[in-house]
């Protein structure tokens, strides 16, 4: 891995008291936006005029009130894709609200052998607006923008059971430059990860279950050596993410931490070489 410098930028000026204006996306800039959604994970990847999201925050209020309205704001009018890694509320639960908003061209979800009721209400959304929908395989490479490598791997059933460990998870490349989008995954599947994909190395993370004690551990923090990781949760919430024990293994590994609780919305851009780190909040 080359070296890629980390410059923290400030919050964005220009709006009004308590808001910032949004960064505009520079020509050949990949940008991964991790949302503030509140106890629940939205987040946006940006390339050139594609949009992909991966999950859609908690609950159709959210969406309606927060995660549509955003992405308004940075003139996102349809999606290429969107990821539904895994079948929880907090992940899926305005996947519905996107789809009746915004033209989707694909809808990439986790296997169909997860049980939920969302689940049906989210396909039938997807079939009204024609966009096609497709349970992805492991090691199956998304089509999203040829400058992009989008690559999904899933834990086997067998070796790690439940929901959680059964999360869609995506290794984004770009240049020399890895972001990797972990879902909910816990401790079985960041061993059979650990064990079964080569090159998990990536510069940026997304924290996995939002800081749960269940997930990062010390193995898989360590293959992943992230320079970047990025905590979805929701201030003051019940679970008391992201976990004490969690903060200090991602610091131990060397990570710089951001947390959309504290922060809002973080945003992460690279041109393939150098990586920006910026937050705003809305």
């Amino acid at each position: 891995m080359l070296f890629i410098a980390l410059v923290v930028v400030g919050q964005a000026v220009g709006g009004p008291p308590g808001r910032s204006t949004p960064l505009a996306l520079s020509t050949g800039e990949l940008e991964l936006r991790v949302f503030d959604v509140g106890q629940g994970d939205a987040i946006l990847l940006r390339f050139g005029d594609g949009a992909l999201l991966v999950d859609a925050g908690p609950d159709p209020q959210t969406a309606r009130q927060v995660l549509l309205p955003r992405l308004a704001r940075l003139g996102v009018e349809r999606l290429d894709g969107l990821v539904l890694t895994h079948a929880d509320a907090d992940h899926i639960g305005g996947a519905a609200d996107v789809l009746k908003a915004l033209p989707v061209t694909n809808v990439w979800m986790a296997t169909s052998r997860q049980d939920h009721p969302l689940l049906s209400v989210i396909e039938d959304a997807a079939r009204q607006g024609g966009t096609r929908i497709e349970e992805p395989a492991h090691g199956q490479a998304l089509e999203w923008h040829p400058a992009l490598s989008v690559e999904v791997s899933i834990a086997a059933p067998s070796m790690a059971s439940g929901d959680n460990n059964q999360s869609l998870v995506l290794h984004v490349r770009y240049g020399d430059a890895d972001f990797l989008l972990t879902g909910d995954i816990e401790r079985a599947a960041e061993r059979v990860l650990v064990d079964a994909v080569g090159g998990l190395e990536a510069d940026v993370l997304k924290v996995a279950h939002h800081g749960a004690s269940t997930s990062s551990s010390p193995e898989f923090l360590a293959a992943v050596k992230p320079q970047v990781a990025v905590i979805s949760a929701g201030l003051g919430n019940a679970f008391n993410h992201p976990r004490d024990e969690v903060l200090r293994r991602l610091r131990g590994v060397g990570a710089h931490v951001y947390r959309t609780d504290l922060a809002g919305d973080v945003v992460v851009r690279t041109d393939g070489y150098e990586i920006t780190v910026a937050l705003e909040r809305s």
